[in-house]
Parts: C-alpha cells; structure tokens; sequence
C-alpha cells in the first residue's frame, strides 16, 4: 500500500535517507513537502509497517522524483520496482507526460532500475552532490503511450496518494 506521509513519518524517513544516500532533508523541510500542493511525499507500506518512501513534486505535465527510498531490511525483494511502478502508473493516470530524477552517476542498481521503467540519461552535472559525486538526469516520457500503458499494466496505482494532505 502507498499513502500520504505524516509528519510522524519524517524521522523514518531522514534515517533511511541517511542510510541509503549518506544525506537527508531536516526536518522544516519535510514539513514543506508534506504541505507542497505541486507534490506529495508518500510511504510505502508492506504487512502494516512504513518500508519507503517518495518525494514528488509536478509542474505542468512532468514530475520530479525527488527521492525514492527503501528500508534496507526490505531491499532485494522486488519492493521498489513495485513502488516505482505504482508511482508512475499513478502519474500516468493523472496524465502526466514525462517523469524525471536525478541519481548519483556510480549507482549501478538505482540506475537498472530507472532503466527498466523506461528512463533514460540525458545529461550529467558534475560534482552536483555534497560528497562531490555526479549527478546522472534521466528522463521518461509519453507515459500515456501505447508503450507506457503495456509497460504499467501490472502496477495499480496508488488511490490513496489522491487523499486530502494530512499533518
């Protein structure tokens, strides 16, 4: 299941944030994304407990995966292809066009992954990350296409993502 973060869910969140990618958001801007209306930030749930999160945030018809990240009890399962998918399968279904991230360039299963869903790397911007590492933009688009409709029919977009922002 993938639902709306609450405020509660924040210090999961930096804790695995820190875990996966050596950095987090604080916490005054986590309580910004929670209230951003051009986004949300969701978690995943498995068997009743939080095992990930998502930051979204749209603009006309593309949306920015600012980060997606998976308890690492929970890595290697098929968990974050499933969350990714449902994310995408969710834009896709408010109609939204193109879909993009960024991703430190040496991170080789992060990127078999976006490869998988379609994205593909469009430019680099060096040393973007504090630890002086590069950032790799990749992008999907037409995610409306005939492509996109079979590549995401087997993931259900999440309902609950449309739910009134809860604090």
């Amino acid at each position: 299941m993938i639902r709306r973060a609450l405020e509660d869910d924040i210090p999961l969140i930096q804790e695995w944030e820190q875990e996966a990618f050596g950095l987090t958001w604080d916490r005054v801007t986590f309580l910004k994304e929670l209230r951003r209306e051009n986004g949300c930030t969701v978690v995943a749930e498995q068997e009743g407990r939080p095992i990930g999160a998502a930051l979204l945030v749209w603009a006309a018809d593309e949306v920015q995966l600012n980060s997606i990240v998976v308890d690492r009890a929970w890595r290697g399962r098929g968990l974050s292809s499933r969350f990714l998918g449902g994310l995408m399968s969710w834009c896709q279904s408010r109609r939204f066009s193109w879909m993009t991230l960024e991703v430190k360039w040496n991170t080789q299963a992060a990127h078999a992954l976006y490869r998988k869903f379609g994205f593909v790397t469009t430019a680099c911007r060096p040393g973007y990350y504090s630890d002086g590492q590069d950032a790799r933009l990749m992008w999907a688009g037409h995610l409306n296409s005939p492509h996109y409709r079979k590549l995401l029919s087997g993931y259900e977009p999440p309902g609950s993502i449309d739910e009134e922002k809860r604090s």
